[in-house]
């Protein structure tokens, strides 16, 4: 084993998700006299944080994508394994779709953690049946099995066993900010005596934005001072915002497009609202309670996130209007008591980095 742990992470794109965030921020973390990280990527693109994870110490290694030329991406992935030495292979995964870097890093010997980043999947019929293909496949394979949850390791592994690895985050860096909220509301034009309804999501089916269209349009006619705001792109955006417009909904919501604030946007929010059709772990979430939100949710998420006093859980078969009266609970007086109870859960930061380098040590132990 080399002097630093050498660490190749599998999973970063070039559009802000869930995955992007959690590796920015454990490279962010990380002790980095004992751990090196690259991150493997695609020509042609710019991945994520590619400037802020390089200053951090990350390489980049580009390889042609599987969907450009799929004998190439294999080429690339073996050549990239045969001049390279990492200890670490760690996949981060939303789906069992493309596993070609876990079998080849496994064929040149490298330790392999397959991460269950995700509770679900919505993507074509083509990326649903390889999933299903490879969930076969990889019970055979000597890997480590990692997820942010129970929910999505029992998707992604079924009954094999998995080690959890909650997401943490800098709980000061969310906690609530007179400055930032004043500072976002004049920013975004909104005055203070309105209530914001805030959502942080991909514009994907995952996030499920009909229904919260629908959700804020019933609850604005009791509440007609109100203003949505949904951070994010994707490609339903444009049809979210046909949808707003039908409803005559334009002047109170607000499209903030992809941010790297949020912390500064939860401040100026007063109430989160979250109806995913599944996730993995959601960091939006937390992230929300940490800053004291109120925050109302569907009921297929993640048990493990959902906080007492701060957060409710709605079924997705539930009605608007009753979605719309459990989002209409008085906002949280304190904001600042609801870091404490993020702690208490084992959430802060620096619990999360304690698990994942034990993890790393453990994988590279003499058995």
């Amino acid at each position: 084993m080399s002097e630093k742990i050498k660490v190749l992470h599998v999973g970063i794109d070039s559009h802000l998700g869930g995955i992007e965030t959690y590796l920015k921020k454990i490279t962010t973390y990380i002790d980095k006299d004992k751990f090196e990280f690259s991150f493997l990527t695609y020509n042609g693109t710019v991945p994520c944080f590619y400037e802020e994870l390089r200053q951090m110490g990350g390489k980049f290694y580009f390889i042609e994508s599987r969907r450009s030329n799929l004998k190439k991406n294999k080429t690339d992935l073996e050549k990239l394994f045969t001049e390279n030495k990492f200890d670490i292979v760690h996949c981060h995964l939303n789906s069992l779709s493309y596993i070609t870097p876990v079998i080849i890093a496994l064929k040149h010997n490298c330790k392999v953690i397959v991460h269950s980043r995700n509770a679900g999947c919505l993507k074509s019929l083509k990326s649903r049946l390889l999933h299903k293909v490879n969930y076969y496949k990889i019970r055979k394979m000597n890997i480590v099995r990692a997820a942010v949850s129970d929910l999505a390791g029992e998707w992604m592994f079924g009954n094999k066993d998995f080690v959890v690895l909650n997401n943490g985050l800098d709980t000061n860096k969310y906690k609530y900010s007179e400055e930032n909220r004043k500072q976002i509301r004049k920013e975004l034009g909104i005055d203070e005596n309105k209530e914001v309804i805030l959502h942080v999501g991909a514009f994907r089916k995952q996030k499920n934005h009909e229904m919260l269209i629908d959700i804020f349009n019933e609850y604005s006619k009791t509440h007609p001072d109100a203003v949505l705001i949904m951070v994010g792109e994707g490609e339903l955006k444009e049809h979210i915002k046909d949808k707003v417009v039908s409803l005559g909904l334009e002047k109170q919501c607000v499209f903030a497009g992809q941010r790297n604030d949020i912390y500064k946007l939860l401040s100026a929010a007063d109430k989160f609202l979250f109806p995913s059709f599944y996730e993995g772990f959601p960091n939006a979430m937390l992230e929300a309670e940490t800053s004291g939100l109120l925050c109302v949710a569907s009921n297929v998420i993640t048990k493990q996130v959902m906080i007492d006093g701060i957060s409710y859980e709605v079924s997705l078969n539930s009605s608007v209007k009753e979605w719309a009266e459990v989002l209409s609970k008085n906002s949280i007086l304190d904001r600042q008591e609801s870091i404490d109870k993020v702690k208490e859960k084992k959430f802060d930061i620096k619990d999360e980095i304690e698990r994942l380098e034990s993890l790393y040590k453990s994988i590279l132990a003499p058995k």
